[in-house]
């Protein structure tokens, strides 16, 4: 099986889905420049066990809030995405239910508030609006991960020759205290599964059928407000086996009729069964000061104005996903006024 991850051939595709979008990093330009032999190297160096991992490199990060995060070498990089996809990704995914919604292939974020809708609609043709939502926030998600939790993700369903290399990888770049920081395929990976249990509790267990999930945020809509009350209880139940808790403010019972926030939108459910999605008004300020600083970089010579309308552009096409034609024209003034 672990050939099926060191393997020249797999290493080379990996490599090349790796340097998508990055090229221009002097790591990553310095490793393709000799790429097959690096390749064959690192290859080898996995197949007679020299291979060592490097250490992870700590950085915070700020938008869209702030958190640590690491990044790994590219070389380092290239493995753990060819194991990732070989080996790691679809012997770990076929377990998740369908409403697991973060980083798989066909799946994100436009898929998760799509479900989202998905569900509100089917709840109001069976209760109208006389319904409850479970919001649920993990307090420190990746910081509060147990070590033994997350190996046991994978020496639960891989061979020793799969799940030893994966432990080892994570005790190099993490230690064994766990406490973890994403910027891995690797990590990504472990976020989405950690949970696979607690996805399968609520569904199986609990009998709760309008659930969705996208990494440490899930919701869960049900006619019965004590119920959920007792969902909430349970739940925190469950998770404290797994060494988290549900964080006390994010985390609270609203009626379906209310506005609640949900991966950068707000949701409605109308009277009448109609789900409406508005960019929070939050995001919207952010891009206007985002948008301000860029305006005086152009007109400063710092940036081009093919590159200003590329990232508002890009911001434009978010915001359109909701129902926000009018904040859009409105937003396509403020952008254009800000040249002249």
């Amino acid at each position: 099986m672990i050939e099926d991850a060191i393997s020249f051939e797999a290493l080379y595709r990996s490599a090349q889905k790796c340097r998508r979008g990055v090229i221009w990093k002097d790591s990553v330009a310095s490793f393709m420049l000799n790429d097959l032999s690096r390749i064959q190297k690192l290859s080898n160096s996995l197949h007679d066990g020299t291979y060592k991992c490097g250490p992870g490199r700590h950085f915070t990060i700020y938008r869209p809030k702030k958190r640590a995060a690491m990044s790994i070498s590219f070389r380092d990089r290239v493995y753990q995405r060819s194991l990732n996809d070989n080996i790691l990704y679809p012997g770990l995914t076929k377990h998740f239910i369908f409403d697991n919604a973060a980083c798989q292939k066909n799946k994100g974020t436009d898929f998760c508030r799509n479900r989202m809708k998905c569900h509100l609609q089917r709840f109001y043709r069976q209760h109208k609006l006389n319904g409850y939502i479970l919001e649920c926030d993990i307090a420190g998600y990746y910081p509060n991960m147990k070590s033994e939790i997350v190996e046991k993700v994978f020496t639960d369903n891989f061979p020793e020759e799969v799940s030893d290399r994966v432990v080892s990888v994570l005790r190099t770049q993490y230690g064994n205290e766990g406490g973890y920081f994403p910027g891995s395929q690797l990590l990504q990976l472990v976020g989405i599964s950690v949970l696979n249990g607690l996805d399968h509790y609520v569904k199986e267990k609990l009998h709760i059928k309008h659930y969705v999930r996208y990494m440490d945020d899930f919701l869960l809509i049900r006619d019965d407000k004590a119920y959920l009350e007792e969902c909430r209880r349970r739940i925190a139940d469950e998770l404290a086996t797994l060494g988290m808790t549900l964080h006390p403010k994010k985390t609270k019972i609203i009626p379906v009729s209310q506005e609640f926030k949900f991966l950068g939108f707000i949701y409605r459910l109308t009277k009448t069964g109609k789900v409406l999605m508005f960019v929070n008004p939050q995001t919207v300020k952010e891009e206007r000061q985002r948008l301000r600083k860029m305006a005086r970089l152009v007109k400063n010579g710092r940036m081009t104005k093919a590159k200003y309308e590329e990232c508002y552009q890009c911001w434009r096409a978010h915001a359109m996903k909701g129902s926000s034609s009018e904040m859009t024209r409105r937003m396509d003034k403020f952008h254009k006024d800000l040249l002249l």
